[in-house]
């Protein structure tokens, strides 16, 4: 299995919220994620973040309602073939990203994320936070927006040139 792809809080309440305009390319991740195609991590952290809703219009927060509760727990407590990393927040982690806010100015909630991201071991990290996206190349990850090509087993492909005609 190939390494593990960061979601960071922003990105999920994104997917949540349905109205983001990569909400396809996140939902293609959550299908694949689903299918066991591709590995998603994120901070303990995330779990508690996506019950608040920043609104747009008005910048404030909203819970989202119980009643979204198992819709929410999916996300985190996935069945087979899916995984999840979930990076726990401790010592070396928060020092770490103590370190990350103190020499690039991250955001400490931001800096959890990327660090969580290091331990992981993760190449990729998905964000809709544009102010990380700047970050990219000094934090030593590839910080981009979410945007996927659903990953096709060599199974489904040859199962679709079998399906085309000669």
């Amino acid at each position: 299995m190939s390494k593990p792809i960061y979601w960071d809080s922003c990105t999920y309440l994104d997917f949540l919220k349905g109205d983001h305009p990569l909400h396809d390319h996140m939902l293609a991740v959550m299908q694949d994620w689903g299918d066991g195609k591709v590995t998603l991590a994120t901070s303990a952290l995330t779990i508690a973040e996506v019950l608040w809703v920043k609104c747009e219009e008005d910048k404030a927060r909203n819970m989202i309602p119980k009643s979204k509760e198992k819709d929410i727990r999916g996300l985190f407590e996935p069945g087979p073939p899916a995984e999840l990393v979930l990076v726990e927040l401790n010592r070396l982690t928060a020092e770490s990203a103590r370190d990350l806010v103190w020499r690039y100015g991250v955001k400490p909630k931001d800096a959890i994320h990327v660090a969580s991201a290091q331990e992981a071991n993760c190449d990729v990290f998905h964000s809709n936070d544009k102010d990380l996206w700047k970050l990219s190349e000094k934090l030593g990850l590839r910080i981009e927006p979410p945007k996927w090509q659903r990953q096709e087993t060599m199974t489904e492909v040859l199962k679709q040139a079998e399906k085309k005609p000669s």
